[in-house]
């Protein structure tokens, strides 16, 4: 192992939890607990983003497209859609707008109106596979996901945030926990540090999607909002950062996911791409943010 590998041993004892981390670049292959799972959470956004250009690249979507938001589309949590909506029952939205709200903003609504404009979830799976990215499933949408992490299954009453919040009160701590648990156990919608590394490489290095779709989804991901004290507050200067973050709950002091993901390139044209997952760590938000920050800063040991 390399002092990045010892690097990466030392962040995880500080982080609480398991740190699945990769550091990739065209030289070079770091990896912390390079083919376990860990979750996902909203770094599934991305993967929907780059499912939907694939989309546009094949000639199934447009980018300018307009769609009819219902208020039935609405999902759950973080979702910027829902204030754009306000009392509306619809709304026009394009596809444009949805991939950057999802990924920016990490908007839950526009992620899965992605996914059901797409058709279905198997639409992201038939991609990562087309793309030989094993050891990555999204197998949910958010609203989904996040009902089921709390022992619920998605209503369509749970567009409304106080039938949502009564449902959820209506459960036991122990229902609660129990749900969670298995959630932290469950397969589906995870991947290994080396799959997402993989999807990683592959936009970078123009092999995911169209030379037009990987330009505009760059700038895309180089906007993100979320995550300011993750892997941006690792990252120096005269380098740019394009990301997606992913977060969950916390359950009896474990919070099984505190993600970001994503490349840093500069003005010459290198780049490093940097996966850093902590997976159910007893830390509290401050700390783990802090590990991510870490990795960031572990990657300059490339250079």
């Amino acid at each position: 192992s390399t002092p990045i590998e010892g690097r990466f041993a030392e962040i995880e004892a500080g982080s609480g939890g398991r740190l699945g981390a990769a550091i990739v670049t065209p030289k070079a292959r770091h990896y912390s607990r390079r083919s376990e799972r860990f979750s996902l959470q909203s770094v599934m956004k991305m993967v929907v983003a780059m499912a939907a250009l694939d989309q546009v690249d094949k000639g199934k979507l447009k980018r300018g497209q307009k769609f009819t938001f219902q208020r039935s589309d609405l999902s759950l949590g973080q979702q910027p859609l829902a204030d754009i909506l306000g009392t509306k029952n619809s709304m026009t939205v394009t596809l444009e707008q949805c991939i950057e709200l999802t990924v920016t903003q990490s908007c839950s609504a526009s992620g899965d109106f992605l996914i059901r404009k797409m058709g279905s979830i198997g639409v992201l799976n038939a991609f990562l596979k087309k793309h030989k990215i094993t050891g990555m499933t999204v197998d949910r949408q958010e609203r989904d996901l996040q009902t089921n992490v709390v022992g619920l299954t998605w209503k369509p009453e749970f567009v409304d945030p106080a039938k949502l919040e009564k449902a959820i009160s209506l459960q036991t701590e122990a229902q609660k926990n129990a749900a969670y648990k298995k959630y932290q156990a469950d397969p589906r919608d995870t991947t290994t540090p080396e799959a997402m590394a993989k999807l990683l490489e592959r936009l970078l290095t123009g092999k995911l999607l169209s030379k037009r779709s990987t330009s505009y989804l760059m700038g895309v991901m180089e906007q993100t909002e979320t995550g300011q004290d993750r892997l941006k507050a690792g990252v120096k200067k005269g380098w740019i950062l394009g990301h997606k973050t992913g977060t969950s709950s916390t359950s009896a002091g474990v919070s099984a996911a505190t993600n970001d993901v994503g490349y840093i390139r500069n003005a010459k044209g290198d780049w490093i791409i940097i996966v850093a997952l902590v997976g159910d760590s007893t830390q509290n938000p401050d700390r783990r943010a802090e590990s991510i920050r870490k990795v960031a800063e572990t990657a300059f040991l490339t250079k």
